[in-house]
């Protein structure tokens, strides 16, 4: 493995030792204010790794290091971030007229018919657009997701809720699907496997979730991950509401559809449509 040395100022991220039996460490979303106090200042390093499905190696650019607490510490591994993605969400933020991190939150807003998902950043003023990434991969079609292997990607209004470092799609967010209105209206229809585990990830291959190639979700998980303690919403439509009407695109769908369907397009009216053409 080629070794990446620290430059002056680099600041290293502590991964959280949290994980769910079964599954690779994750960072929860409520952890980005502690990861700042245990570096000591606000511009981290994130940490990424690189995992092998089969071999298990590292990239030849992600390192790990003893974390602060020694090998066995509660802070766990520390690993540095390639300062060539920092910089690219530097110049990137930089465009927009904003600074490096940012101070509240980011939106990410998803078009299954457009293939397309656009990155707003949160200011006092409003949201500002940053930039749109093509969707290499989402299995399904319009309509939400309602059960288990369905292999339909959501639709509605989500938060990123955990950061992996450890996929095995290079990066991926976690959304917090099924949320309390998915969890509702199962029960509601008596479905009892609603499904769950839905990603926005690298690679250019998904089923049931969003798959935007790793470049994107490099950028992606830097600028959520060092974004303030603003919200990490994720809008979900079938087509972009803003320069289409809202029309129903699956016959038999559930009566409540309409109703969600009006509640994602009033969100969307947020986010200008003439800002993301810029």
């Amino acid at each position: 493995m080629r070794s990446s040395r620290p430059v002056d100022g680099t600041i290293l991220a502590c991964l959280s030792a949290t994980s769910r039996p079964g599954r690779q460490s994750a960072i929860p979303l409520q952890e980005r204010q502690v990861l700042r106090t245990q570096a000591g200042r606000m511009i981290l390093w994130v940490a990424v790794v690189l995992l092998g499905l089969c071999t298990g190696q590292r990239g030849a650019w992600a390192e790990e290091e003893p974390s602060p607490g020694g090998e066995t510490g509660p802070a766990g591994p520390v690993l540095r971030f390639h300062p060539a993605v920092e910089e690219r969400v530097r110049t990137l933020l930089g465009g927009a007229g904003l600074d490096y991190p940012l101070r509240d939150g980011v939106s990410m807003l998803v078009f299954k018919q457009e293939k397309r998902l656009e990155v707003w950043a949160h200011t006092g003023s409003g949201p500002r657009f940053l930039k749109q990434y093509p969707v290499l991969a989402m299995s399904g079609q319009a309509g939400p997701k309602r059960q288990q292997g369905d292999r339909q990607v959501p639709e509605g209004l989500y938060r990123i809720v955990w950061f992996n470092p450890n996929s095995a799609f290079h990066l991926s967010l976690k959304l917090d699907y099924p949320n309390a209105f998915d969890l509702r209206k199962a029960e509601e229809e008596g479905r009892t496997e609603p499904g769950g585990d839905i990603f926005i990830h690298g690679g250019a291959a998904s089923t049931g979730c969003i798959a935007v190639g790793d470049a994107a979700i490099e950028e992606l998980f830097v600028l959520t991950l060092m974004a303030g303690d603003g919200p990490a919403e994720v809008i979900i439509a079938p087509h972009d509401f803003r320069r289409k009407p809202i029309r129903m695109t699956r016959r038999g769908g559930p009566a409540w559809l309409p109703a969600l369907y009006r509640e994602v397009a009033d969100r969307l009216e947020r986010y200008a449509v003439a800002s993301a053409t810029d």
